[in-house]
């Protein structure tokens, strides 16, 4: 793989500050050997169209810094991992020993898109309908992906409204949303009330798209033999089902959604420690439970190495009182994420 420094040496790395930077910078020079220009190490300040990307080679101890940013975006786009400034130090501290599994980003409900073709089943008004978009949407998580993280293979978004195609339902009868009218081409709405005439012809046009999504994230399984998916999601205790929300009790600011065979013990506490540190109340599976797997590990017909759980942020901890996401929020948030992922670089 590409992305096996210890077999060949390659390693990019993604930072946001100028500390960060500084601190790369040292260990490249005490620890690996490396000659790092003055001008470099000197500048107080980063360019506003940096890219802030060293792609290093630990064996030959060399390195590039300010490439361009469309080369920078390709080699994201060609699914070159790229690891963020804590992610590095983390590894440095374990002597470059360990890689790390292939990140990726599973955003299924934050998309926008509505396929004209799927429109007429629509038995609202359209100011309605889109009403309910936003309600149930999950509102701007793409924020808290991490810039080292975000695009190639390490971020998926399905861009259209969940309220069309909600890739993450089962659509045979084991789809426990369906009983609810919310299964994967949605009748109801959260409140019960008829938003689509759903016909088998429309379940037909829908497949297409909710099939296309799972291709491609059955195609990263076999392009990365071991990862660790984050299924990122919020929710609003306004538009809890009512059945979930007397199965919930309280409600947390985070939930954690987990599978037992792909979901592990190491990987839930970690989470669980950053949490703690930033006093968000947190529980397991509630009000939401599970994560998101893909359709070939789950029929076997990958051997990926698949570790996968569900961040789900309530929605009153980044959004202020008109459900806008504030921005400061969201970047705490990034950081938490950034920090959690820096502490599974060794996990199992």
């Amino acid at each position: 793989m590409e992305n096996n420094f210890r077999k060949n040496g390659r390693m990019v790395i993604r930072f946001e500050t100028v500390e960060e930077r500084a601190e790369i910078i040292r260990i490249l020079e005490k620890q690996r050997g490396f000659q790092i220009d003055d001008k470099l190490k000197q500048s107080a300040e980063i360019h506003p169209y940096d890219t802030r990307t060293f792609v290093v080679d630990l064996k030959f101890k060399t390195y590039e810094y300010g490439i361009r940013p469309f080369i920078g975006a390709a080699m994201m786009s060609s699914g070159l991992r790229a690891y963020s400034a804590q992610e590095f130090l983390r590894i440095a501290e374990l002597g470059f020993k360990v890689v790390p599994r292939f990140p990726i980003f599973h955003i299924p409900h934050t998309g926008t898109r509505f396929p004209f073709e799927l429109l007429p089943s629509v038995c609202v008004t359209e100011e309605e309908f889109r009403q309910y978009h936003a309600l149930m949407s999950d509102t701007e998580v793409w924020r808290f992906v991490p810039s080292a993280y975000y695009g190639g293979d390490m971020t998926e978004r399905f861009d259209i409204s969940r309220l069309m195609c909600d890739v993450e339902r089962f659509v045979g009868p084991e789809e426990e949303m369906e009983q609810y009218g919310m299964g994967f081409c949605y009748e109801k709405a959260f409140d019960g009330k008829k938003i689509k005439v759903v016909t088998e012809e429309l379940k037909e046009q829908t497949r297409k798209y909710y099939d296309a999504h799972h291709a491609r994230m059955n195609q990263l399984c076999r392009r990365h033999p071991r990862i660790l998916l984050i299924d990122l999601h919020s929710f609003s205790e306004d538009t809890l089902p009512e059945h979930i929300r007397k199965r919930a009790g309280r409600i947390p600011d985070v939930c954690i959604g987990m599978e037992l065979k792909y979901t592990s013990d190491g990987l839930i506490s970690r989470i669980e420690r950053r949490l703690d540190e930033v006093n968000l109340l947190h529980m397991i599976n509630a009000p939401y439970s599970g994560t998101f797997i893909p359709n070939a590990v789950l029929s076997g017909e990958s051997t990926c190495d698949i570790v996968s759980v569900m961040l789900e942020f309530n929605k009153r901890i980044y959004c202020d009182e008109n459900g806008n996401c504030d921005e400061v929020r969201a970047h705490q948030i990034r950081n938490l994420v950034r920090r959690i992922l820096a502490d599974c670089v060794d996990l199992e």
